[in-house]
This record gives structure tokens, sequence and C-alpha cells, in this order.
């Protein structure tokens, strides 16, 4: 390889958890780096706050049911291969990587077309429908966990590198919150089933409760209770500070929990992926699982691990040592091996 800086195009958006890890790997291996997101996604800032050029995409998303969208959808993926096409040929990447999101769906497509390599990385437990596409094109698929290997059916491609996140720093604060979470989004159906317990909640600690941009109306009227729409740069502070997390079940979440070491309850979006992220780590008594609904489960796991220091402390260890050590540096030495 020659001294000159790579190219590489990182393609994802629509949520924060398929562009938060290529963020992570482009603030450590350095190259010429072009992003390619979602015009309308949460991920715009957080991009433009690492200062990497981005161009906005959009693409269909394939639904499997029946809907006259899907027609639609046909012809925004034809109008975003050529644009993708165009992005290739303009930028000339040397390589290509993606978290999933069905904004890359067509861009690995034209990528594979013109000979570029692809990486595709899988970060939850169960395979989304933009990955499953975009698998057969790639040149080498990425996952989290030794048991997602027989998740695709050429297991010559795969590696295990576990979920790469942003360098973490530990707080210097050390006034203690309970902090939740529903995503880069938010969650209204977590907001709306979790609000019955603040106040029990800050009873014991300060409660952080990040509803997301377009649920500020879902905020509690309650003392040491502090409602955020949208936060970046402080969610690490926040995630450093918590001895106990209760959010959603994105992987890229998770992820950063167990690097901190903390107490996590998992209340995964209902009929979806998260589901079966939530149930693994469950399975390994890395994290307490609540379906949506669940009161008085939820009661019955709060009392216990608000109560009870060793249990909080024994199911974070389990959290932080079930996650591949050195992720970032097990994924750079992919794109390394590719680019030679």
């Amino acid at each position: 390889m020659s001294d000159k800086k790579p190219k590489i195009l990182l393609v994802g958006g629509g949520t924060l958890g398929s562009v938060s890890p290529l963020l992570a790997v482009a603030l450590e291996f350095p190259a010429e780096y072009l992003f390619v997101c979602s015009p309308h996604g949460p991920e715009r800032k957080l991009i433009e706050a690492n200062n990497i050029p981005l161009v906005t995409l959009r693409a269909g998303k394939w639904r499997r049911y029946f809907s006259w969208q899907n027609l639609a959808d046909i012809f925004w993926f034809k109008i975003s291969f050529w644009r993708s096409l165009g992005i290739i040929r303009k930028f000339k990447p040397d390589l290509i990587l993606t978290a999933g999101s069905f904004v890359a769906v067509p861009v690995a497509f034209s990528g594979w077309f013109c000979r570029v390599p692809v990486v595709v990385h899988q970060q939850d437990i169960l395979v989304g429908l933009a990955n499953k596409i975009m698998a057969p094109l790639a040149k080498v698929i990425t996952v989290t966990f030794p048991e997602q290997k027989n998740s695709f059916h050429n297991k010559n491609k795969i590696v295990v590198t576990g979920n790469p996140v942003r360098k973490i720093v530990a707080s210097e604060n050390p006034a203690k919150i309970i902090l939740i979470t529903g995503g880069g989004l938010g969650a209204r159906g977590l907001n709306e089933f979790v609000k019955e317990f603040i106040p029990y909640l800050s009873s014991y600690y300060p409660v952080h409760h990040i509803l997301g941009q377009e649920n500020w109306d879902q905020r509690a009227r309650q003392e040491n209770y502090t409602a955020h729409q949208f936060v970046t740069s402080e969610m690490l502070d926040l995630m450093s500070r918590a001895e106990l997390i209760i959010s959603r079940a994105g992987m890229q979440t998770i992820t950063e929990v167990a690097r901190l070491s903390k107490a996590l309850v998992l209340v995964p979006m209902p009929n979806s992926h998260q589901e079966q992220n939530a149930v693994f780590l469950a399975k390994h008594n890395a994290a307490y699982l609540v379906k949506q609904g669940q009161h008085q489960i939820m009661a019955r796991y709060l009392e216990k691990l608000l109560n009870n220091n060793d249990l909080r402390n024994g199911l974070a260890s389990n959290l932080h040592n079930l996650f591949p050590k050195q992720a970032i540096e097990n994924y750079v030495e992919v794109i390394k091996k590719l680019l030679k």
C-alpha cells in the first residue's frame, strides 16, 4: 500500500445504529472518507460533527408484505443505483463499508458492479433484510459474536470482529444517575411504559430520560428528573455515570453499555430484531429482558436491582465479558487485508 491515504466510502442511515460503528472505525483508521447517508435520518448531525463529508441518497425499503409502496420503492432503487454509480465513479473508493440499512443496498450493488470490495457488518443477532440482500455482494461479512457465524450461507466470508464503538472515557462526575433511553430516534412506546416507574426510580437516583426529538410531550413532571430531547456528546457521560440503564435493545447502545460495565434492563421494540438481541443477552445473564407492557415484571426487576449492589455488579460484569474485545482493532485488520 502506498503512502497515499486510501479512499473509503461509508454507507448507512435512517437510524444511528447503522452509522455509529462506521464512525468509530473512521476515527481510528486514517483514510479519505465520504459518507452516504439518508436525507432525513438523525445521523447527519453526528457525521458532520465528526467532520466527514457526506452526500445523501434516498433509497426504497422493501416490505415483506403487500404494499403499493413497494412499486414506488423499486423506482427509487433504480434511481439510487444510478446515483450510487455516479458517486463511486467520482469518489473512486478503494473500499465500501456498511453496517446495514436500505440506503446501503443500491450502493453495495453499484460497488459490486464497479468491482469495489464491499464489507458488510452485522451487529444484531437477527440478520436484517438489507444485509441479507447485500451478503452475496460482500467480500467480507463481519459479525459481533461467534454465534452469528451460522447466520450466513457463505461462512468463508465471515470474520468475528466484535461491534466497533467509539472510544469511551469514564466520566469525572461522581454523581450517580439512572438513564432511560430509546435510541437515536427515541421511543414513544418505551417512554409511555416507563412513565409510571419514574417516581420510584427517582427516589433512588436522579433520572435522566432521553425522549427523542419528537417526544417532548412525554416528559414527566417529577422532582429529581431531567428530560432530554436528544444528546450526542453528552451520551457517554450519562452512560458512564449510570448505576442502571433502561433501554431499547439496539446493539450499538448495548455495546457501549457493555464497554462501561453497567447494569442493563432491555425493553425491546415489539415485533422487531431487538427482541432477539434481548433474548440473547438474557440467556447469558447479561441483561434483564422486559417486554413492553409487562408492568409487574418491570416493577419486580427494578426493586431487585436497586436494592442489591452485588446483583447490579454481576449483571454488568456478565455483559462486559460477553462482548469480544478490541473490536475496532479487529475491524481495522479486515480493512488492511483488503487494501493489500
